[in-house]
């Protein structure tokens, strides 16, 4: 006999050919119609209405290839290598499944890591109508995926078309092959191969990423349940991206399942966006004009410098084909146009999106997500098996109650509760999660109940809208009274909340024991738990339809006002315990506050609601720095003018603080004189009350203003010097960072006093380093840099250089990479490289405007000595050639050359500022 598996199906036959097959079903098919199937759309296979097919194991999986009978000892070892491992073996020895081989093996194969493939001395069966044997067809269909091939010797009656196969392993760059004799020695290699293999994925995906900080994720999430009944929309939505249309956006009301879909249509066309599918979820942004904010910080895109959040996002993606997959947008429905701006500014780009309603932009393609089809009142039980709407129903009832069954007296009330439900899937799924306590006859006389109420209401209402409400009304009826009162409270969170939180703010009259509630609640499909990223800690939120509907329930309630105020006190509290440790060894623990930014915009909402101006400010003021960290200082500063425009009274050192505030948007824009009267007036408000940490804030302002505007390095450091020792006695590491950096600067530039220089610069980089902030570390070893630059030290400034090039490389820190390429461009000169020279100072100065940066002073003194030394038409000449060069390609060039130079011995004189 002669086993072959193909995939994880069985065939059978005898060594001396197929025509004695053991059985019917284990005959690979053949025709025209399975030819036609050999290599799928983007290597996935083809969609199907047939159920999905799952390995039998959901851990990382590893696909084995090989005939059976002749390597059954060696299969047996290396199940075991893979099993050591914890890994999942895909094999047939496992358990056969009911499905054609030809479509079970690339099922198999599609839902597998690696392949891993065993070759001897017999090449496999060749269906009627095929080219190749079933064990070719696995190794070609392998894709992208990691191959190890092992290949057993000796192996004298080797079947020629197999020894043609294993001749093309040795051009397969994707592949790796060795050679083995013994079980044994396969199982050795097998396990060391994939330890290896696993090792170096691990490394090349750290590698990517920032040290000490871990890389935004944009992959959409994957359903962990089957889609049911979307096989044609998911085609047309992802025929419609083929054919490359920009804006695509799937609409719908509440609960028909546009997210879900949206995930489908992403999965079906990963292949063709190469630049990535980024996922971002709006459910929890309530104003349009932070739509843009919201998916630059999904990205991790850098708004440094003057760039709006679109070019910021524009550049982070890059020329590569990429998909934005934007979910619910329905609140922020006014944000189209900036979403038409930025397709226009990125041609790579391409979005889809769910909404309960159209954008109504130019270039839209609307596609309308409709329910589940409605199975028919007299089916048979058969035909009802394979409605769309009943296969929903069963699937979830059978996750929360295994042994439930559609049978010939479950059916028909099965198919009415879908019939009532309108095909709706939330409302399905909310009903399936009852079968638990409920039969489906007593679910439907209780969904009927209810029905009829609300039929009777509420004309103005849509259908479907009503349809939904009467689900979940009738879900909230199910509650007992502890049940009902957590539940609406839940809704004053934005994002969702963790239990601490709910217990925080949701709990008192009625509901004792906040977790079990919420765990029942839970239970009931009325909430939703992910971990959080960062912490690992659960979160549990509700969907928006759900939540919308709690939110009513709320309000009339009468305890809309109390949980309200609730929420605010408890993200007030948050903010005032944050800021002491945002800019001191504790920052990077405080990124806590990350997923919270949802309700921080919540509750400065309300107290701007409630007319809490001082509350809201107080927030703003304790949170600065967390959105200096995360780059999106404009969402403050919106705020801000918010709080201005109101122009409401405040009291005293609310006003000090607004004005400060202020201060900060000037000076940024360069409006230092207006900057100046606000910084003098605040100033003189934090002093009388004492308060170290304002006058801080206020003094490293006005420093600027000292600096940029009178050029008064005497007055300019005076202040900057006080504000580093008040920052310094309250704890504030990064306070102190930034104006020790900022006196190291002026006193090499202004003063020429490296000395000094020198000192408040390593100063800058202890405390920067002490909370891991790797924008200030970059600019502090910049700066010591240039001042063993300026000093002659020309090998000591390669060394500072080398170290912040690679900080700011590795974050993708524009803004501060500019002085690194610059004083690069200083060092070349010194050493005698005048066109590298003058090409680092030309790609710095385009930087500086493309990001609207102030240049510093020692980029004039640098051209001037390079337009001396070249000449103009050189300096022309390398402009053009140096246009739109990449910054930190042009810091690792030019740095590459100082290093040639200094192993050299060249350019030993010292450079003047």
């Amino acid at each position: 006999m002669l086993l072959h598996e193909r995939g994880g199906r069985l065939d059978v036959w005898d060594v001396e050919g197929p025509d004695r097959c053991s059985d019917a079903q284990a005959v690979p098919p053949s025709g025209p119609e399975y030819a036609s199937q050999r290599y799928p759309r983007r290597g996935r296979p083809p969609v199907t209405s047939q159920p999905m097919i799952r390995t039998p194991d959901q851990r990382l999986r590893v696909f084995v290839s090989s005939t059976l009978g002749e390597l059954s000892p060696e299969r047996a070892a290396v199940r075991g290598a893979i099993e050591g491992l914890r890994l999942a073996p895909v094999m047939f020895e496992l358990g056969a499944r009911p499905h054609p081989p030809r479509e079970l093996y690339r099922a198999y194969l599609g839902q597998s890591h690696i392949f891993l493939g065993i070759y001897w001395q017999r090449y496999g069966w060749v269906a009627p109508g095929e080219d190749v044997s079933g064990l070719e067809d696995e190794y070609r269909l392998a894709g992208e995926r990691p191959r190890l091939l092992y290949i057993k010797g000796p192996a004298p009656d080797r079947e020629e078309r197999l020894g043609g196969l294993l001749r093309e392993f040795q051009d397969d760059d994707q592949a790796s092959y060795k050679r083995f004799e013994t079980p044994e020695e396969l199982g050795r290699l097998v396990a060391d191969d994939l330890a290896v293999l696993l090792s170096e994925r691990f490394e090349a995906t750290a590698a990517r990423g920032e040290p000490g900080e871990r890389a935004p994720s944009t992959a959409p999430p994957a359903p962990l349940t089957e889609t049911v009944g979307r096989t044609e929309a998911i085609a047309q939505a992802a025929g419609l991206l083929d054919a490359g249309t920009r804006l695509l956006t799937l609409t719908g009301p509440g609960g028909i399942g546009k997210s879900r879909l949206a995930l489908e249509v992403a999965r079906d066309v990963s292949e063709a966006f190469p630049g990535g599918i980024h996922f971002v979820a709006l459910a929890a942004v309530s104003d349009p004009t932070l739509v843009l904010r919201t998916v630059a910080d999904r990205l991790g895109a850098r708004t440094e410098g003057s760039r709006s959040i679109g070019e910021a996002i524009v550049e982070h993606l890059g020329s590569r084909r990429s998909l934005l997959l934007l979910d619910n947008l329905e609140q922020v429905v006014e944000a189209g146009p900036d979403l038409v701006s930025l397709l226009e500014r990125a041609p790579a780009l391409h979005v889809l999106a769910t909404s309960r309603q159209a954008l109504r932009v130019r270039g839209e393609h609307e596609v309308p997500v409709t329910a589940l089809p409605l199975p028919q009142a007299d089916a048979a039980l058969d035909a009802l098996r394979k409605e769309p709407a009943v296969r929903l129903f069963v699937d979830r009832a059978r996750a929360v109650s295994p042994n439930f069954a559609l049978t010939a007296d479950t059916a028909p009330a099965v198919a009415e509760i879908c019939r009532r439900l309108d095909g709706l899937p939330l409302a399905i799924e909310l009903a399936a999660a009852r079968v638990r306590l409920l039969s489906p006859s007593a679910l439907l006389a209780r969904l009927e109940d209810r029905f009829d109420v609300l039929a009777r209401g509420g004309a103005d209402v849509p259908e479907r809208q009503r349809t939904l409400r009467s689900t979940i009304d009738w879900s909230y009826e199910l509650l007992d009274e502890a049940e009902r009162a957590l539940f609406a409270r839940l809704s004053v969170f934005v994002g969702g909340c963790t239990l601490e939180a709910a217990e925080a703010v949701c709990g008192g009259a009625l509901v004792e024991d906040v977790m079990e509630t919420l765990a029942s609640l839970l239970n009931k499909s009325l909430l939703v738990v992910s971990g959080e990223a960062t912490t690992g800690e659960p979160r549990f939120r509700m969907l928006e339809t759900v939540r919308a509907y709690a939110r009513e329930r709320l309000g009339a309630s009468g305890e809309a006002a109390e949980y309200q105020r609730r929420h605010l006190d408890r993200f007030a509290a948050l903010a005032d315990r944050a800021q002491p440790f945002l800019c001191g060894p504790g920052q990077r623990e405080w990124a806590v506050i990350d997923p919270e930014r949802a309700n921080i915009r919540a509750a400065i909402a309300t107290a701007l609601g409630r007319d809490d101006d001082a509350t809201a400010i107080e927030i703003v003021w304790d949170l600065l720095v967390y959105y200096e960290i995360r780059d999106a200082p404009d969402e403050p500063w919106g705020w801000v003018g918010q709080i201005v425009a109101r122009d409401r009274p405040l009291d005293e050192l609310s006003t000090a603080k607004v004005r400060s505030g202020l201060a900060i948007t000037c000076n940024q824009r360069g409006d230092f004189e207006t900057a100046r009267g606000h910084l003098l007036w605040s100033l003189e408000r934090f002093r009388e009350h004492r308060l170290d940490f304002e006058v801080a804030v206020t003094l490293m302002q006005l420093g600027f203003v000292y600096y940029a505007v009178d050029g008064d390095l005497e007055a300019a450091a005076g202040v900057l010097d006080e504000a580093s020792r008040l920052y310094d006695s309250v704890g504030h590491d990064w306070g102190v960072a930034v104006c020790e950096t900022t006196l190291g600067l002026m006193f090499a530039l202004l003063a020429g006093d490296l000395t000094r220089s020198e000192e408040h610069e390593q100063t800058a980089l202890a405390h920067a380093r002490r909370i891991a902030n790797d924008p200030l570390t970059g600019r502090a070893l910049t700066h010591l840099g240039l001042v063993r630059l300026l000093g002659g030290q020309h090998r000591d400034a390669i060394e500072c250089l080398r170290d912040a090039s690679e900080v700011l490389r590795v974050g993708g820190y524009q803004a501060d990479g500019v002085p690194c390429l610059l004083v690069l461009g200083g060092l070349a000169r010194a050493t005698g490289d005048s066109t590298a020279a003058a090409r680092a100072l030309l790609v710095a100065e385009e930087m500086r405007a493309r990001l609207g940066t102030s240049m510093w002073p020692y980029a004039t003194t640098l051209r001037a000595a390079l337009q001396g030394e070249l000449g103009s038409a050189a300096l022309d000449a390398l402009a053009a050639e140096s246009r739109g060069r990449e910054l930190f390609a042009m810091i690792g060039e030019t740095l590459a050359a100082v290093e040639a130079a200094g192993a050299a011995g060249t350019g030993t004189e010292p450079a003047h500022a």
